[in-house]
């Protein structure tokens, strides 16, 4: 009987010792984000949802084979990874343009990790004391990627493209994928995704190769050149044609505010310094000429306006002044502009101005430029 056993058992326990290996080896992770599929003629990745193939005629031609998409008479050897310091981790960024698209991403990712120049961060690999980026613009080559992709290798990097070629990006993703280098392609899904929806297909020209001076382009320049003649209250006999005015006292950043509005949304934007000694301009507090619902009045916490105030001064040198005129004993009056109690009235002015001309308030204690520029962009939407 237990002969038997032994006859039946055996054998089913090597069996299913050698099955469970082959499986480990197939579901294995690799270090790539997403993957290229050689043997059909369309690519498919596991960052965007099942089923979104690329239906670019050029890409089906190009990813068609190993051999359709390696470069006829390029050889490349991406060698041993050379790793880096444990602490030290960076991203190569590579774009057919100016770049700004990809750094743009990759802050906003980094924020989402609460990660600070100041202290490590903890991982399952251990500590990440420093961050690095290398950005690498206008690259539309496959011969250029390729270096790119090889140093990336050498340095252990990740690496993010923004290309709008489709052969290109199909190379990039194989360069990475055969170094073994983690990738992530920001254009490919999104423009497969809109592919799919429009029934059309993309250009694949870099944005800055094209510049199409319509309406909108023109309609942007002039609002740009408003903003610059009405910055800082030097016209205000301009803000009755502005299409939005922003106010509120030194240092809430109204200049670069108003510029990203009229860039970004072709408005023309006002912009006008609310000082406690000084009187508003007439025609910021004509009702008949401005509609206080275009008027936005930035305030921002007591603590943190000392804080840019103070950092203004050192920066201007005035602080050093004062440190060597008190040193030798001259007389020179002392700057009042980050004292804690005028910036108490300056700030209780701009509020009561602002309640009075039923201005709308934002408070951009801690917030980014561009947030208060969506938000802004938001409100004008819903009231006009």
């Amino acid at each position: 009987m237990i002969g038997t056993l032994v006859t039946f058992i055996v054998p089913y326990l090597v069996i299913s010792m050698l099955l469970s290996s082959v499986m480990a080896f197939m579901i294995s992770p690799t270090q790539t984000q997403f993957f290229l599929n050689r043997g059909t003629s369309s690519r498919q990745f596991d960052s965007v949802p099942n089923g979104v193939q690329d239906v670019s005629k050029s890409e089906a031609r190009a990813i068609s084979s190993s051999n359709a998409m390696e470069p006829r008479g390029m050889e490349y050897d991406f060698g041993a990874s050379a790793e880096m310091e444990p602490q030290e981790k960076q991203f190569v960024l590579i774009s057919d343009s100016t770049g700004l698209t990809v750094q743009t991403a990759l802050s906003k990712c980094l924020s989402q990790f609460d990660w600070s120049d100041d202290e490590c961060l903890i991982t399952d690999e251990g500590e990440i004391c420093k961050i690095t980026k290398k950005i690498l613009s206008f690259v539309r080559t496959e011969e250029a990627v390729l270096k790119i992709v090889q140093e990336a290798k050498e340095n252990s990097a990740m690496v993010a493209f923004t290309f709008a070629d489709p052969d290109l990006r199909a190379s990039a993703a194989m360069f990475c994928e055969k170094a073994g280098v983690p990738f992530v392609d920001l254009m490919g899904p999104m423009l497969l995704r809109m592919t799919d929806f429009l029934k059309l297909s993309p250009m694949g020209k870099p944005a800055a190769m094209r510049v199409s001076l319509n309406a909108d382009y023109f309609r942007r320049i002039d609002a740009v050149e408003f903003t610059l003649k009405a910055d800082d209250g030097q016209a205000p006999w301009l803000l009755k044609d502005a299409d939005v005015v922003i106010v509120g006292v030194s240092r809430t950043g109204k200049t670069p505010l108003s510029v990203v509005l009229s860039q970004t949304m072709g408005w023309k934007v006002g912009n006008v310094p609310l000082v406690l000694e000084v009187k508003a301009p007439e025609q910021l507090v004509n009702a008949t000429e401005i509609d206080s619902r275009r008027v936005f009045c930035l305030t921002i916490n007591p603590k943190e306006l000392r804080r840019i105030r103070e950092n203004r001064l050192q920066v201007r040198g005035i602080k050093k002044q004062e440190e060597i005129s008190a040193r030798f004993g001259a007389e020179i009056s002392k700057s009042n502009y980050a004292d804690r109690n005028y910036l108490l009235r300056d700030l209780k002015n701009a509020r009561e101005l602002c309640e009075a001309q039923d201005w709308t308030e934002i408070d951009v204690t801690g917030r980014a430029i561009e947030e208060t520029a969506v938000l802004i962009s938001e409100i004008i939407t819903e009231r006009f």
